[in-house]
C-alpha cells in the first residue's frame, strides 16, 4: 500500500473515534475543527466561485474512472471494488476532517449543563402569544441593510457569542459564494448549506429578501462548527431578533412562523390552529403563501423526493433521530434556552 493510504486508514481511524467516544470529538470541535476550518477556508478564498461542488464532482468522475478502467482492461471485480472503497474512503475522510465530526461532539444542552423543557400547554401558550405579538409588531418596518454590512454584523455577533459555547470563531476570509448548480438547489429548495470539504457557505441567489439574513446566519453558524440544524435555526434567531434593527427582527420571527406553526399543529388542536392563524396579520400570512408558491414553482418533485431522503437519511446516520424534522424542534430550543435565561 501507498504511504498515502496509510494516512487515509490512519484519519478514518480517528474519525471512527469521533464517532464512538465523546472526548475524542470533543477534541476535535474544540482543537481540530477551528484550524482546519480555517485553514481550508483560507485556500478557498482564493476562489470567487464554490470549490465544494468541483470536490463532489471530481470524486464522482474519480468513481466514473474506475469503472471505465475496469470494463477496458478487463480487471476482476476484486480490483473494481478495492479502487471504489478507496475513493468511498477519501470521501469520507476528507468530508468528517473537513466539519463531520463536529456530529459527535457533546450536544449543545447537556454541554451548558440545561435540560430541555418539556411541553407544558401553560409555558407554550406563553411563549406562542410573545411571539406572535413580536412578528406582527416588527412587520414592515426600515431596510435591510447591504449583504456585505449584514454579513459582518452576523460574524461579529457570532465572535461575540459562540465562543462561549464551545464554538470556531468566524474568520475575516469566510465570505458566503454562490453554488455553481443554482438551480438544482432551488428544484430541491435548498436555500444555503455549508460545504465540509472547504468549509465555504453556499446561499441559494433565489432565496427572497427577506429570508436572506436568516438564511446566511444559519449556515454561518453551520461554519462556527454547529451541526444540528434545530441549533443553527436557534442562533440565526438569536442574531436577528436581538438585532436593533426592526427588519432584521422581522426577519428572525418570520423565518421560524412555519416551525412554530408545526408545533401549534402538532400539541394543540385544529381549531386552536385556526384561532392562532386569525392574530397573524393578514400581510405575514400573506406573505408566507407568497414564499411558498416562489419555492414551488422552482420545484422539480421527484429530485426533491431524493433530496429529501438523502437529507433524512444522512442526518439520521450522524445521529440525528428526528432526521429531517430536527428544522423545527428549534421552537423547542428557543423556549428551553428563555427559561434559562439565555
Amino acid at each position: 500500500m501507498k504511504k498515502i493510504h496509510f494516512i487515509g486508514l490512519a484519519l478514518l481511524l480517528f474519525v471512527l473515534c469521533c464517532r464512538w467516544f465523546t472526548p475524542v470529538a470533543d477534541f476535535y470541535a474544540t482543537v481540530c475543527y477551528p484550524v482546519i476550518s480555517a485553514g481550508l477556508s483560507w485556500l478557498a478564498s482564493a476562489f470567487p466561485f464554490s470549490l465544494e461542488e468541483l470536490v463532489v464532482l471530481a470524486f464522482v468522475l474519480a468513481l466514473l474512472l474506475v469503472l471505465v478502467r475496469a470494463i477496458v482492461r478487463k480487471k476482476g471485480l476484486w480490483w473494481y471494488l478495492k479502487k471504489t472503497v478507496l475513493v468511498l474512503v477519501w470521501v469520507a475522510v476528507w468530508g468528517y476532517m473537513g466539519w463531520g465530526a463536529n456530529y459527535f461532539r457533546t450536544p449543545l444542552l447537556p454541554r451548558i449543563g440545561i435540560q430541555r423543557q418539556l411541553f407544558l400547554e401553560d409555558r407554550f401558550n406563553e411563549f406562542l402569544y410573545a411571539f406572535t405579538d413580536s412578528l406582527n409588531e416588527s412587520y414592515g418596518q426600515g431596510e435591510l441593510p447591504e449583504r456585505t454590512e449584514l454579513e459582518a454584523d452576523i460574524k461579529a455577533y457570532y465572535v461575540r457569542e459562540l465562543p462561549e459555547y464551545g464554538y470556531a470563531r468566524l474568520k475575516d476570509w469566510q465570505h458566503p459564494k454562490r453554488p455553481l448548480f443554482n438551480r438544482l438547489y432551488s428544484a430541491v429548495g435548498v436555500s444555503g448549506f455549508l460545504g465540509p470539504f472547504f468549509c465555504e457557505t453556499q446561499v441559494n441567489q433565489d432565496v427572497l429578501e427577506n429570508d436572506y439574513p436568516f438564511t446566511l446566519a444559519h449556515e454561518m453558524a453551520h461554519l462556527a462548527g454547529v451541526t444540528s440544524e434545530a441549533e443553527a435555526n436557534y442562533w440565526a434567531y438569536d442574531y436577528c431578533t436581538h438585532s436593533a434593527d426592526p427588519r432584521l427582527r422581522y426577519c428572525g420571527y418570520y423565518a421560524v412562523f412555519p416551525h412554530v406553526a408545526a408545533n401549534v399543529r402538532s400539541f394543540m388542536t385544529e381549531e386552536y390552529y385556526n384561532y392562532w392563524m386569525k392574530g397573524v396579520l393578514p400581510e405575514i400570512r400573506a406573505e408566507y403563501v407568497a414564499s411558498r408558491e416562489h419555492w414551488d414553482a422552482l420545484r422539480i418533485d421527484w429530485v426533491d423526493r431524493i433530496q429529501s431522503w438523502l437529507m433524512d437519511t444522512s442526518l439520521k446516520h450522524n445521529g440525528i433521530s428526528s432526521g429531517a424534522r430536527e428544522y423545527s424542534e428549534v421552537v423547542s430550543l428557543i423556549i428551553t434556552m428563555e427559561a434559562a435565561g439565555r
